[in-house]
Order: C-alpha cells, then sequence, then structure tokens
C-alpha cells in the first residue's frame, strides 16, 4: 500500500471516528436536554439558610447530606404547654432530603422537610406535660406543628403547643374567696358582667376599661375595689403576669392583706393582668351571702402556685401635740390613732410539692395614723405696739428671763456691769429707780469725782460694810463678818487703819515741823 493509499485510509477513519463522536455528545446533550434534563437551581435560591443559587438538585442534596449529622446533635427543640418547657428529643428527626429539594422552587426562600415520629412525640408529651390529656388527634397535630417549626432549619427553636386547637379537658385551675359588702345594684351589674368573659391569649385585661362599656350609676370605688381584689387573688395563683394594681390607704378588713386591689376612677387608679398563655382562660365571679368567688378556668397547668403573705410588721403611729385657745384645761383628743401594717407577698411555685421558685409579688404598706392631742395655751404673747419691732435673739434690748427663746415685752433690770446699773448701797443688786436718785454723770449738776475713776462718789455720809465676795469685803479672823478698821486685832491685817499715828517730821536744823 503507498503512501497515499494509507493517507485517504486514515483520513477516512479519522472523519468516521469524528462523526461517531460527535454523534454521541450530541445524542447525550439531547436527551439531557429533552429526554432526561439536568435541573438546576436560578439566582437568589436558599433553603433554610444555605444558598444554592445556579447548583444542581443532586449537587445540593449532597452538600446537606453532610450537614444532617452535625444539626441533630447541636439543634435543640424547645416544647412550652402552659407554664412549662421541656426539650424534645431529636435523635429520631429525619430530614426528607429528596423532598426538600424537590419541593425547593428556584429564587425565593425554601424550608427543609422533617419527619418526626409520632410515638416519639406522644412519650415526650406524657413525660413531661402529665397533667394534660392528649388525645390522638392532638398527638398527630402537635407532631406536624413541630416539623413545621424545625422545617426553618435553625439551631434553636421554641414552640408553644397549648393553643386553643387541643381536645385536652379543661378545668379550674384557680378559686379565690373574699368578704364582700356590695349591696347596690350597680355592684350586681358588674359582677354579672364580669362571670363568664374570656380572658384572650397574650392580651392585657384592664379593669376600668372593662367597666367602661357599663352603665353604671350607684357604684362606689370601694365596691369595685372587692370586685377587683377578688379577680386579683385569683389572678396570684396563676401563671399570669400583673401589670397595674394599688392599694387603698387604709388597710382593708374584708379583703386579706396582701391581696387588695384598688380601683379609683377619678385618679385613674386601675388593676390590669396579661395572660401570657397560648390559649384562652375563662374568668367566673359568683356570690353566695356575703362571699364572693373568683374561679379561673383553662388548660391545667404543671405547676402549682401558692401565694404567702409572711414578714407582717406593726407600725405604731406617733403622738402629735398640738395647742388652741379654745382648750382652756386639760388636753382634748382630736384623732385617737391608729396602727400601720407592713406586709410581703411572696409566690411559692412547687411540683410535686416541691418547692421550685420563690418569686417576691409585692410589699403592700398602709401607713398608721397618728394621735392628735390638744393643749392650751401656756402664756399669752404681747403684740409689740405698732410700728416697734420685736427684737430677736442677739440684738440690743432682747430680754429673755424665762429662757423660752422669745422676747418677754419687758424691761429687765441691768445686770453688774451692763450699762444702766446702779447698786449705791453695794447689795449687789441694781437699785429700782423709785426708791433710789440715779447718780449724776460727768458734767451734770452735784457730780463728784474725787478719786478721778470718772464715777459719781458715792456720798460719804451713807457708807455700806461689803458682803462676802464684793469689793473691799475683809475677813482676816474667818468669822465670816467683814472686819472694821475699829475693830480689826489680827495681826496680818493689811487694811489700812485711818486712826494710826502719823510719824514726826523734822526739818534740816532738827525742829519738828508737825505736832
Amino acid at each position: 500500500m503507498n503512501n497515499k493509499v494509507f493517507g485517504m485510509t486514515f483520513a477516512a477513519i479519522l472523519a468516521s471516528a469524528l462523526l461517531f463522536f460527535g454523534v454521541a455528545n450530541a445524542g447525550a446533550m439531547a436527551v439531557d436536554t429533552w429526554i432526561f434534563p439536568t435541573e438546576e437551581f436560578g439566582d437568589n435560591t436558599y433553603i433554610a439558610t444555605t444558598d444554592v443559587s445556579n447548583m444542581e438538585h443532586e449537587q445540593a442534596k449532597q452538600l446537606f447530606v453532610g450537614q444532617v449529622d452535625s444539626w441533630r446533635q447541636t439543634a435543640e427543640l424547645l416544647v412550652t404547654y402552659q407554664d412549662a418547657t421541656a426539650s424534645y428529643p431529636l435523635n429520631n428527626a429525619e430530614i426528607l432530603l429528596d423532598e426538600t429539594v424537590g419541593q425547593a422552587q428556584s429564587g425565593t426562600q425554601n424550608n427543609f422537610v422533617f419527619q418526626l415520629s409520632p410515638e416519639t412525640t406522644a412519650t415526650f408529651l406524657e413525660q413531661q406535660f402529665p397533667t394534660a390529656g392528649f388525645t390522638e388527634t392532638d398527638v398527630e397535630n402537635i407532631t406536624t406543628k413541630l416539623e413545621t417549626a424545625l422545617a426553618a432549619g435553625q439551631t434553636k427553636t421554641t414552640v408553644a403547643i397549648s393553643d386553643d386547637t387541643l381536645e385536652v379537658a379543661k378545668e379550674v385551675v384557680s378559686e379565690a374567696k373574699i368578704t364582700h359588702s356590695l349591696k347596690g345594684g350597680d355592684a350586681m351589674a358588674v359582677v354579672n358582667a364580669l362571670n363568664g368573659i374570656d380572658i384572650a391569649p397574650g392580651s392585657p385585661f384592664s379593669f376600668l376599661d372593662f367597666i367602661s362599656g357599663l352603665e353604671l350609676a350607684n357604684v362606689t370605688d370601694s365596691e369595685l375595689s372587692q370586685i377587683a381584689s377578688s379577680i386579683y387573688a385569683a389572678v396570684l395563683q396563676t401563671n399570669f403576669s400583673v401589670d397595674e394594681r394599688s392599694i387603698g390607704t387604709v388597710a382593708p378588713t374584708a379583703v386579706p392583706l396582701g391581696k387588695e386591689a384598688a380601683i379609683n376612677r377619678p385618679l385613674g387608679i386601675d388593676f390590669v393582668f396579661t395572660n401570657p398563655n397560648s390559649n384562652t382562660f375563662t374568668l367566673n365571679l359568683s356570690m353566695d351571702g356575703d362571699t364572693l368567688t373568683a374561679m379561673l378556668t383553662g388548660y391545667p397547668f404543671i405547676y402549682e402556685y401558692e401565694i404567702i403573705a409572711n414578714g407582717e410588721e406593726k407600725v405604731e403611729p406617733r403622738l402629735v401635740k398640738q395647742y388652741s385657745a379654745f382648750v382652756t384645761s386639760g388636753k382634748a383628743v382630736e384623732e385617737e390613732g391608729r396602727d400601720g401594717v407592713r406586709i410581703n407577698v411572696v409566690r411559692s411555685t412547687r411540683s410535686d410539692g416541691k418547692e421550685l421558685e420563690l418569686d417576691p409579688v409585692s410589699t403592700d404598706f398602709y401607713p398608721p395614723v397618728h394621735r392628735i392631742e390638744i393643749y392650751p395655751l401656756t402664756k399669752t404673747e404681747t403684740a409689740p405696739a405698732a410700728g416697734t419691732a420685736v427684737p430677736q435673739p442677739g440684738q440690743p434690748g432682747f430680754i429673755d428671763a424665762n429662757g423660752d427663746g422669745v422676747h418677754d415685752g419687758t424691761v429687765a433690770a441691768p445686770q453688774p456691769g451692763q450699762p444702766g446699773f446702779v447698786d449705791a448701797n453695794g447689795d449687789g443688786v441694781h437699785d429700782s429707780t423709785s426708791t433710789v436718785t440715779p447718780a449724776p454723770l460727768p458734767g451734770q449738776p452735784g457730780f463728784i469725782d474725787a478719786n478721778g475713776d470718772g464715777v459719781h462718789d458715792a456720798p460719804a455720809a451713807t457708807p455700806t460694810t461689803p458682803l462676802p465676795g464684793q469689793p473691799g469685803y475683809v475677813d482676816q479672823d474667818g468669822d465670816g463678818v467683814h472686819d472694821t478698821p475699829a475693830t480689826d486685832t489680827t495681826p496680818n491685817d493689811t487694811t489700812p487703819n485711818t486712826d494710826e499715828k502719823k510719824e514726826p517730821v523734822y526739818d534740816k536744823g532738827g525742829n519738828k515741823v508737825n505736832p
């Protein structure tokens, strides 16, 4: 075979091979495109939190296969029924990847498809919430609700299952009784209107808002407070939250201490509470004689609630003394007074008789009423003359002989050393101007100042004997009486003796000058 023939034969074989390969690939493409097309997600496509945009379905499925076990180990499903929450076991939970990928829509947010075992759900409910008798229908519905909640693929999911769709039997969950004094027809109308109302899930109930829709003319705030207090006492025995509640100024007599809910329409003082559960409760009020009963009916709670009022402390009143000109003797009692009281209220949460929590509810304080006694005035104050200012402590002319801190209004006698003090007789007491003529001052007629001390010299004709402690007093013999010069014989008496003879004086020639 020459080279030409070989070349032609090789070219023919190569062309045939290329033709066969092209036909085969084109066929495969045609099969994939028209007969068995390959599915692929479009842009902005998410399954739970995972972005699967422009990813083939099979590729996305394989991506999630490796995540299922990791999710099952870290994920938590919390199930809440009424006042209790428990963790659902996810070890048997399945993620149906074929259904998840097959149902996903391109360009949107998609969820996983979960499958839980109804048997696992039934066992879980019976163990965790034994007080509720769940029916088979309840178990199926709850299982579906849990699967739907898990579809978002979150690591922590919380589901409340106690909604009004359950077939669980309702019962009285709390009851409170108080002694009432309701008499008017309008008060009875309020009780009848409240009897049988529904407390919606998650909604607050306002007492004032409710009665605002009633035509009331003769009901008192005291009567409304008794009705509200009965409801408050029932609410305390549940997991309801109290949003607004007040007490009166005086400790109630009918309502137990710690359970008062005062109503004051002029001041807008209200009683408001909220049902935090997912199902509706019914409030019922009834009267039997002087007993008012409030009840709440709904799905049974898991825990028991006990209200404890402890630490009651009496607060004694003070004595307030007042003075009045209308009381002439003794005393008058205007207010007898009354003890106050302080009390602490706590709520104990129990399970099977064991205390789980002890939460403070309130500290109610009713102040004492002080005793008031009125006494007569002890003295009559003399008003100063018009235009005359009363001197204050520390000012000139201020006189306070009785030490009460108030100007006496009379002129007191000056004391030794004070201006105007005159003691002509030397007794240490100011001489009254009615019996003693004031001593003349320098420059006035009769002023004598022989010793040059600037003070008028008392007349020599009226000498006085100094008393103990006064100037000039001498007592050398210790007999308690001033020693006069004529009688003083004490050797050590240093008092000058006016009778002592003077020594003679002589001049330079020896002649005696004075005889």
